[in-house]
């Protein structure tokens, strides 16, 4: 099913962008037709309750997905946010890169795309370098850690590589910021978030087995493995969200034909 979840401008109006609930299939044709059309700089988002929650919060992270040409739902958190405030979501599609990482790069490298990653530590890179060359050897594909303070080094690597599809994993909302304050220097195609996709597939994080993202549980899985750095964003945020879903729901409630 490939469907727009929000059927009026409350939703929009709340997470900044429109959100279509699509299957990683789906959203890759989305992203392979905006580059036949000769895409440049395209901001391809996604959200999360982490993200709905700073949009509420950090006018930059707003005016990113302000910015976005297409959203996507990338958590369980984030469904469960948008019923509490009334919204149809039965059979709407989710998905994240930390799970859907590989299937995603089998899919560029079948449609001869390139793509960069940045972000990660020093380490997780060059973990990476060898599981990626070896499992999508035909895959053009770069990288560079996330802790470079030299910005315009950066810029001019990934313009040297000249990426289809660059994939920014700084972490919200580092990565947010980032990609605002550069985009105008970048000369990939589409521009999207990663998170730390790259810790989690090369063992700096624990990686959730595939039962528990299925279930909706892979926030649960790292928060057990990392409670420290991510106790507040699982723990506390959802009650921070609280007020604004009851207004969002007030706000749906007055769109919906009755």
């Amino acid at each position: 099913m490939n469907e727009d979840i929000s059927s009026g401008p409350a939703v929009a109006a709340f997470a900044g962008c429109t959100i279509r609930a699509r299957s990683l299939p789906d959203f890759f044709l989305q992203l392979t037709a905006r580059l036949a059309e000769g895409a440049e700089g395209l901001i391809f988002a996604h959200h999360n309750l982490h993200s709905l929650y700073l949009v509420q919060t950090d006018e930059q992270v707003r005016r990113f997905y302000q910015t976005s040409c297409e959203c996507y739902i990338d958590g369980i958190g984030a469904l469960w946010a948008l019923r509490v405030a009334g919204v149809e979501t039965a059979g709407m599609q989710r998905f994240s890169f930390m799970d859907c990482l590989p299937e995603f790069l089998t899919m560029a490298e079948r449609a001869s795309l390139r793509v960069f990653y940045l972000g990660g530590s020093p380490a997780s890179v060059e973990q990476a370098r060898h599981w990626l060359g070896e499992s999508w050897p035909e895959l053009a594909i770069g990288l560079h850690h996330g802790y470079e303070s030299n910005s315009e080094r950066v810029i001019e690597r990934i313009n040297t590589f000249a990426p289809d599809l660059l994939l920014v994993g700084l972490g919200m909302p580092l990565q947010e910021q980032w990609i605002l304050e550069h985009r105008d220097a970048l000369t990939a195609g589409i521009i999207l978030q990663a998170g730390g996709t790259l810790d989690y597939y090369s063992g700096e994080q624990a990686q959730p087995p595939a039962s528990w993202s299925r279930h909706g549980a892979a926030w649960l899985y790292r928060l057990l493995h990392d409670p420290g750095r991510l106790w507040r964003r699982y723990l506390l945020t959802p009650w921070f969200l609280l007020a604004p879903l009851l207004r969002l729901r007030l706000a749906v409630s007055k769109e919906t034909p009755r």
